[in-house]
């Protein structure tokens, strides 16, 4: 899909939203990557935790803040987090890998599910079409979800869009798709109607940040008060990139190759 395009799912499930959507999306996933690798950098941690938490944490607070402006849009409260609700789509983002390369397809809910995760998918994602059953015998072993309620705060006519999205410490978020997405068990993903969104990167995304606390894009406000908007710390960081060698932070801060990828943080 070429940059400006959008996909017909896209506009008959957004209408007049669709394309700030397609612009505040990127840019909200960039600032809470921004945030997350600040935090890792002040902490001067070797391992990947601190990125890890952060980034799940931020990436609802900037999705929400984001959208909270755009007219008609609702705060969906799911216990420790939020995820916002626009034209009676609600928005569920998922790290699905921290490396590059790897398609959208391969994106899984970390297992065990949570019931929540289990409720959310079963009771609002939409039914995609699966591939034939004599074609990939694998889909036989799955423990299909039991029925849900709705979630009274989101209403039986609203639907599950998931935002996700390949993010790591070094290179930032490097894939962004978004879509329907079933989920037929075991934390397995089938994709109905998906596109790819275009990226932004963490430095751009930290100007777009102004001085009220609002985001913007191209100098335009697309956003009111962010939540992270009142008085920070001053604090000597910065981001650290590959080839620098005279820095405090110790330079192996990313997994081996042979580690386990790491996905969206397994909470509820």
């Amino acid at each position: 899909m070429r940059s400006g395009q959008q996909s017909d799912w896209v506009t008959d499930s957004f209408g007049e939203h669709a394309s700030i959507l397609c612009e505040r999306i990127p840019a909200a996933l960039a600032v809470a990557h921004m945030r997350a690798r600040a935090s890792h950098d002040a902490a001067r941690s070797t391992k990947l935790r601190v990125y890890g938490t952060t980034l799940w944490e931020c990436q609802h607070e900037e999705l929400v803040s984001a959208m909270v402006s755009i007219d008609g849009a609702k705060v969906a409260k799911f216990g420790g987090y939020e995820l916002p609700v626009v034209a009676k789509k609600v928005l569920f983002p998922l790290r699905y890998t921290d490396r590059s390369g790897v398609p959208v397809d391969s994106a899984r809910l970390p297992v065990p599910v949570s019931q929540q995760r289990q409720r959310l998918f079963s009771a609002h994602a939409p039914d995609v079409e699966r591939p034939h059953p004599y074609l990939d015998q694998s889909w036989a072993d799955l423990d299909l979800p039991n029925d849900y309620e709705v979630f009274p705060q989101l209403g039986d006519d609203t639907e599950l869009i998931v935002i996700a999205y390949a993010s790591s410490l070094e290179a930032g978020v490097m894939n962004i798709e978004w879509g329907q997405a079933e989920h037929v068990g075991d934390g397995e993903l089938v994709w109905g109607e998906h596109t790819p969104l275009p990226l932004i990167s963490a430095g751009l995304a930290a100007a777009t940040v102004t001085a009220s606390g609002g985001l913007s894009i191209a100098g335009h406000s697309i956003a009111g008060p962010r939540f992270d908007a009142a008085q920070e710390p001053d604090l000597a960081f910065g981001l650290r990139h590959p080839g620098d060698k005279n820095l405090d932070v110790p330079p192996q801060t990313e997994r081996h190759p042979d580690e386990p990828r790491t996905q969206d943080n397994d909470q509820d």
